[in-house]
């Protein structure tokens, strides 16, 4: 049972994540192609307004109706060999309806040109219309006429195929443009403090969401001195606020940032009257990052609201996760059998001793478990350790750090770094999922030792099951600080949902077969 004082820890702390923490996630949060880019510049004559939003869709557009045709006539060839049927020329009128159909929906959930949207909410909009176009072409055949096996099977084939590879290929598509002087839409940042640097920074980086930051505003005008300076290097200073309705047609700028956070003496509403020249404005808070994938606004008493949906406390939701994490195991255990066998005859040949190693991890509500892996460690890895720093002190602050080595002595030559790399030392902890103390994707199962590093954040911690895999293992692992594990497990947290699960697994997958971030 847990003690008193873990408890009163799990009590939610005002704010979810500090503003100073998007300066941490930025570099960090999963983007479609999971690397940093070389920023170009927009050249003069570029199309702006509608133009602009056509030339950012049309990538996309092409990209969405190549998988649906191609699921589409390919589910035709598949189901017409099963079946014996010969295909007919209606099917090809069908499939440029599923076409058109699947356009339609999309426009209407937000995806052309779907600019600065998060990779999980696209994925959820594209699966969506995807099993929407599907099924209307089926229910569209059911009421004109009787709906033929052939018709069937072509739906159900063509409609799993299309949401499978949608988010693959509008991934594949905005990696191809992202760097595109044509492609994307321009954005002005409204506030160079802390938050707003922090904003610019991470769009600068995060190119394929199709925003292009093209400089800050700040001061009331040009008299008041700009403090504190800005990095001329690494930020590029536009003018005063009272200057904006030159400055947004000047660099065909449709979309607006207002980030107030450390900018002393913003007035917010002040501000937004010089913003009416911005199709699009987002006001972001000015000291606290709340949950924002599944937040919408709500007018309460004539002011704007934010309206958050947490989806932990939902009984659906919660065995809808716990159904997929225990048919999701057994069937991964079940797969990985061989592979079992495999490691544990590896391992005895390379060091004496057990093949699995179990160490007590915080679980859920701070019940402690035993986690399990594949041992990847000579036995005396303690002793190994000690020795180690003790003639290595300057290897003795990375491990106090991130509590991780990049030359780690203690690992076991060949099968220990093999495992290690990609990742398959944990396929152990299926068990822990079977059983209910893990879950498929979650915070990392932390030690005792490791709370006081989480320090507010650690009732985030206790909410979920700890995973296998989770947004820190998609998002540099290693390569990150422990800070940065802290707010990618808050924000997790924050913003749970089945679909940003599901997403944590599609890049878990490109993650294993690139070994990113892992030694």
């Amino acid at each position: 049972m847990p003690s008193t004082d873990l408890q009163e820890s799990k009590r939610l702390p005002v704010g979810v994540v500090s503003t100073e923490a998007i300066e941490q996630l930025a570099p960090v949060l999963p983007e479609p192609s999971g690397k940093e880019r070389n920023r170009k510049r927009r050249p003069r004559g570029v199309a702006s307004g509608v133009g602009q939003v056509v030339l950012t869709s049309i990538p996309l557009i092409c990209g969405d109706l190549l998988v649906v045709l191609g699921s589409f006539y390919g589910a035709i060839l598949v189901s017409a060999a099963l079946l014996g049927y010969a295909p007919h020329t209606n099917f090809f009128f069908q499939g440029l309806a599923v076409g058109v159909s699947f356009l339609g929906i999309g426009l209407l959930m937000g995806l052309y040109p779907a600019t600065g949207v998060s990779p999980v909410f696209e994925l959820r909009q594209l699966v969506l219309s995807g099993f929407f176009a599907f099924s209307l072409m089926l229910a569209t055949n059911a009421m004109v006429a009787v709906l033929s096996p052939i018709e069937l099977l072509v739906g159900i084939i063509g409609g799993i195929v299309a949401m499978l590879l949608l988010p693959v290929v509008r991934a594949s598509v905005r990696h191809m443009v992202a760097d595109r002087g044509w492609w994307g839409e321009r954005v002005v940042i409204i506030g160079a403090g802390v938050q707003g640097q922090a904003i610019y920074k991470f769009y600068q980086r995060a190119s394929q969401r199709g925003l292009r930051p093209v400089g800050l505003v700040d001061r009331w005008h040009d008299a008041q001195p700009l403090s504190p300076p800005l990095d001329a290097d690494r930020f590029r200073y536009l003018g005063s606020i009272d200057r904006l309705n030159r400055i947004v047609p000047r660099h065909g700028v449709r979309w607006g940032i207002l980030a107030p956070g450390g900018c002393d003496g913003m007035d917010v509403s002040g501000v937004m009257r010089f913003c009416g020249d911005l199709p699009h404005l987002i006001v972001l808070p000015s000291q606290l990052m709340i949950p924002s994938l599944w937040a919408s606004p709500r007018e309460c008493a004539g002011v704007m609201g934010v309206h958050v949906t947490d989806h932990l406390q939902s009984p659906v939701n919660a065995t809808v996760k716990r159904a997929v994490d225990f048919f999701g195991s057994l069937f991964g255990l079940l797969a990985a059998s061989p592979m079992f066998i495999l490691a544990i005859a590896w391992t005895k040949w390379k060091s004496p001793g057990p093949a699995f190693y179990g160490h007590t991890r915080i679980g859920r509500d701070g019940k402690k478990f035993k986690a399990w892996k594949f041992r990847t460690m000579v036995p005396d890895a303690d002793s190994v350790l000690e020795d180690y720093l003790e003639r290595h002190p300057e290897m003795r602050r990375e491990w106090i750090e991130d509590q991780k080595l990049k030359n780690d002595p203690r690992i076991i030559p060949g099968i220990g770094h093999f495992l290690r790399k990609t990742s398959l030392d944990e396929i152990p902890q299926l068990w822990n999922v079977l059983t209910g103390e893990m879950s498929l994707v979650g915070p990392r199962p932390i030690v005792q030792s490791e709370v006081q590093r989480y320090r507010e954040m650690f009732p985030y911690y206790l909410r979920v099951r700890p995973g296998i895999t989770g947004l820190w293992q998609v998002s540099g692992r290693n390569d990150t600080s422990y800070d940065q594990r802290v707010q990618l497990d808050s924000y997790y947290v924050c913003n749970w949902s089945p679909w940003l699960d599901t997403y944590i697994l599609l890049r878990t997958i490109r993650t294993m077969a690139m070994r990113e971030g892992a030694y």
